[in-house]
């Protein structure tokens, strides 16, 4: 038989329910009207009241009495069945009654055990017996088992109330702790700067299992400032939506309103319908310059609005976000201008020789892409590339007679050839940001028979990036035309490096040189060649 039921709103503890059921007792709650509320613990008395008809008569009947009359005496709902009712709270807020059933022994002299095991549809024998095993109370304990369930309710209640206080309490100390450890994980990575979206997949990351929502986000505004992620939106979570859908709702709806001002979903409003209930769209404001937004969408739980701590933990998130992006911009500006002084300087070493005009930076080249091919990730390619750049930065230290001379070279005159490389790395060792790439500048001429310089290293003892410059160096420097020489074509180039592969190259990673696609190095090559022709007609 089916019965209405609202959702439960009492809080009783498994230990005051066991009390009672200890004293032979069971407890139904209900609302002000006698709506019941289902106990997902249920006894089996339980069930089979809740199943009468009759009971759940009585009880609306006893209800309106009760909100009437605040008399709340036990009150016989049928033959054998008492009701002891105390009032429910929430909050402050009496929101229905909660009532200790106390079945008597003048149930089992009635017919009207025999009505409760038809409408629950239960065998009666076995209903008898459980209720022997209760077992069921006389009439002239109602009255004392009426006081018991009523004063362990008071001193329940306030029991909770206090547990409530200390919960609330601890909840505050919960969310002051979320904030300081959130901010603690933020700040601590905040050192990588050059990582910027690496930064700010943490921190969607770390709100994300903070916070009750499907997913965080942040949509930069920065351009090509930064390598990555410039304009493009970086989330953490699932969303039904698109990346673009939302990049384009956040572009929409900070284009009509203040981009400066916080945005919070009352409802349904155009916050909502773009990024679902409760969202919150937090500026990221440096120096009254708006950086992006930071997002959180599609709030999870009961709860249906945003609250103090939702907007409280992303403000406090988005304060980091400005300090790290704006150190991060600061510091892509920085290297920016430090890696054009290193190619201005490159470029001005190779401009000493019109035959090798565009060398370093076409070394360069080709080292990061060898560095792609062997499976590097992002930033050690673009470490390679510099050290590509930067590989025969020491022949600033070598006399130009020397590095200009047409004729065969003299033993003393070859030996200050060879000293570029470590001239190039004591010029670059006092710069922090140098320090991972001198391996390259220092050893590019080490052969992997150990018959190279400077330091006769062997094999795998030359760092990998040293292995990667040298075959880059020797294809480029063959394939140029030199002052003692012609340029070879490139398949003799790559036939003669593939002679002496494994004696003068690593030959895994050379392996891997043989197979690039070498279209980007021939236009760039071509663009060099061009402008040193241009430069020697108007000289």
């Amino acid at each position: 038989m089916m019965y209405r039921v609202s959702k439960p709103k009492h809080t009783v503890s498994a230990s005051f329910k066991t009390l009672v059921e200890n004293a032979g007792m069971v407890m139904l709650h209900c609302d002000a009207h006698g709506m019941l509320s289902k106990d997902e613990h249920s006894h089996w008395l339980t069930d089979l009241l809740v199943s009468s008809p009759m009971v759940r008569a009585s009880l609306r009947t006893h209800c309106m009495t009760w909100n009437s009359t605040q008399d709340f005496s036990p009150v016989e709902a049928v033959a054998g069945i008492w009701f002891v009712p105390v009032q429910s709270t929430s909050g402050a807020r009496h929101d229905g009654y909660t009532i200790g059933v106390i079945v008597t022994d003048e149930l089992f002299a009635s017919e009207y055990l025999y009505a409760l095991c038809q409408a629950s549809d239960a065998d009666r024998m076995i209903v008898s017996q459980l209720m022997r095993d209760l077992p069921p109370a006389s009439k002239q304990d109602v009255k004392k088992l009426s006081s018991f369930f009523q004063f362990a309710w008071e001193a329940h209640a306030s029991e909770l109330k206090s547990q409530q206080t200390v919960d609330s309490v601890g909840q505050e100390l919960a969310d002051s702790y979320e904030e300081i450890s959130l901010l603690y994980t933020m700040t601590s990575s905040m050192n990588s700067v050059n990582h910027p979206q690496r930064f700010i997949e943490l921190a969607c990351s770390e709100l994300l299992e903070t916070l009750p929502y499907a997913w965080i986000g942040v949509q930069l505004n920065v351009g090509d400032r930064l390598p990555k992620p410039g304009h493009s939106l970086i989330l953490a979570g699932e969303t039904s939506r698109t990346e673009q859908q939302l990049s384009e709702s956040v572009n929409s709806l900070t284009s009509r309103f203040n981009r400066n001002a916080l945005l919070v979903s009352k409802g349904k409003d155009a916050v909502s319908d773009a990024f679902g209930r409760a969202a919150i769209i937090e500026p990221i404001v440096s120096d009254g310059v708006v950086l992006g937004v930071l997002i959180a969408g599609e709030k999870q739980g009961d709860d249906s609005a945003a609250s103090s701590v939702d907007i409280k933990l992303l403000t406090a998130t988005a304060a980091q976000l400005s300090i790290f992006l704006a150190n991060a911009l600061l510091y892509e500006d920085l290297n920016a201008t430090f890696l054009g002084t290193l190619e201005a300087l490159t470029t001005s070493i190779d401009a000493k020789d019109k035959y090798t005009c565009g060398h370093s930076h076409r070394v360069a080249l080709l080292t990061a892409q060898l560095a792609e091919a062997a499976g590097f990730s992002e930033e050690k390619i673009e470490r390679c590339r510099i050290a590509g750049l930067v590989h025969d930065i020491g022949k600033i230290g070598v006399a130009e007679d020397v590095l200009l001379k047409t004729g065969k070279l003299t033993d003393e005159e070859y030996d200050s050839i060879k000293m570029h490389p470590e001239i190039g790395a004591r010029i670059l060792k006092d710069i922090p940001q140098m320090e991972d790439v001198l391996g390259g500048v220092l050893h590019h001429h080490e052969k992997f028979d150990g018959s190279g310089y400077p330091h006769g290293l062997h094999g795998e003892e030359i760092p990998v990036i040293a292995r990667m410059i040298a075959i880059a160096d020797t294809f480029d420097a063959m394939s140029s035309s030199r002052t003692y020489r012609s340029a070879m074509t490139r398949d003799a180039v790559l036939q003669e490096m593939k002679e002496v592969a494994g004696a003068q190259f690593d030959p895994q990673l050379a392996s891997l040189f043989f197979s690039l696609d070498f279209s980007e190095w021939e236009r760039v090559m071509i663009e060099h060649q061009t402008t040193n022709n241009t430069i020697r007609e108007a000289a």
